[in-house]
């Protein structure tokens, strides 16, 4: 298999979304679904990097590619922009926010922070994500970073032990209340690594 990594392009933007969506396993669906009508949740989310505002852009991603197909990705920015801005808080329903809370205020102050990773599931087992994690710390680091921190579901044990094999401690579990388009238990953990 010929794997090429890359920064992403805007014309990658739908795939991106594509992956980033199975990647929140139900998160973007709950915050964004019948927000405006006639768009989806994945469509707002692919609309949303293809508009290239800082942090949430296709230029934030770093993206595998097979065979020039998008396999798999790796969004990430600074971890101070983990957080409810003015602009979500005026886009998402009160409600939504308040399930997120406790989410979207965990960080690690100073660090940078991978928000999304994913990998296509017929090329999942192949280094991809392992490779895709190493190429964020090295951006992390050549962008005058010593940490990298993210979050990941407390239930996810098979992405945990990536992480923690990948050098990541578990700093904080974080609550997330139970909702049916989110079908995970526990909560979620901030993890974080010294690069």
């Amino acid at each position: 298999m010929n794997l090429k990594y890359r920064q992403g392009k805007r014309e990658d933007s739908q795939r991106i979304a594509e992956l980033d969506y199975i990647a929140s396993d139900g998160v973007v669906e709950y915050l964004f679904h019948d927000l405006v009508p006639g768009l989806s949740a994945l469509q707002l989310l692919s609309n949303g990097l293809e508009q290239d505002e800082y942090p949430h852009t296709f230029r934030s991603c770093i993206v595998a590619e097979s065979d020039q197909e998008i396999v798999g990705m790796a969004l990430s920015y600074p971890a101070e922009h983990h957080c409810i801005t003015d602009e979500l808080a005026n886009f998402l329903p009160a409600d939504r926010l308040k399930r997120f809370r406790e989410f979207y205020s965990s960080r690690v102050e100073g660090s940078y922070f991978l928000d999304a990773m994913s990998v296509e599931e017929k090329y999942r087992g192949l280094g991809i994500g392992k490779a895709l994690l190493e190429k964020t710390k090295v951006k992390a680091s050549s962008e005058g970073y010593s940490e990298l921190s993210l979050i990941v579901f407390a239930d996810n044990t098979r992405a945990i032990n990536l992480y923690e094999h990948s050098g990541f401690k578990r700093v904080k579990n974080i609550e997330l209340q139970p909702h049916h388009l989110i079908p995970h238990e526990g909560g979620c953990i901030l993890m974080n690594c010294v690069l």
